[in-house]
């Protein structure tokens, strides 16, 4: 049960790092400000609430959901999980450097907010996420875990490249594109594993 727990929040460590999670709209907005670290701080601390109550959205409705129609004794749920942890280990698999949310330009904290919102629900990762509250997983645990685990990696890499811009920079993009396959294989893996344990 553990294991779930550390493969959520390498996980979440590894998808806070990519561009599409907002943090290159924080640093490029600090860059600009005079008290750069306070304004990178602020703007990705912002960028992370918003994901941490999407994510604690969803698995609210979740479990209302589960509450009326329990969900979690269903064999056919727990094979509908797997099958939506393989999508998303799919989808990171074959995901493209095309972020379109580097490019937004902001102007203030509320406009990073407002795209913070938008973003914390357009990520489809929490949604997968649920398929291991169908494994007796603590749902609202595992979720707080992958949500603070994206905070830490997106606060601390907002904070590196307003230290070392460029340096940094260009050290993340030789890697940034083996993120998303590091987390479509330890998404393979467990959906795998709860398959099996579906069957």
């Amino acid at each position: 049960m553990s294991s779930i727990y550390l493969g959520v929040i390498l996980i979440g460590l590894l998808h806070g790092l990519e561009p599409g999670h907002g943090w290159p709209v924080a640093a490029l907005y600090s860059l600009k400000k005079q008290k750069k670290f306070s304004f990178a701080l602020i703007s990705s601390l912002i960028i992370s609430f918003f994901h941490f109550i999407s994510s604690i959205a969803v698995v609210l409705i979740f479990i209302l959901v589960n509450r009326q129609f329990d969900l979690a004794s269903s064999p056919i749920m727990r094979i509908i999980g797997a099958i939506l942890l393989f999508y998303m280990a799919y989808r990171f698999w074959t995901e493209h450097e095309h972020h379109t949310e580097e490019k937004k330009k902001v102007k203030n904290l509320k406009e990073i907010a407002v795209f913070a919102f938008i973003l914390g629900f357009a990520h489809e990762e929490e949604f997968a996420l649920l398929a291991f509250c169908l494994n007796n997983v603590n749902c609202m645990l595992m979720m707080i875990s992958y949500a603070l685990a994206v905070t830490i990696s997106l606060v601390s890499i907002t904070l590196l490249s307003v230290y070392g811009y460029e340096k940094i920079k260009h050290r993340i993009d030789k890697y940034e594109h083996y993120l998303p396959k590091i987390s479509a294989i330890i998404l393979f893996i467990f959906a795998v594993l709860y398959l099996f344990r579906a069957l």
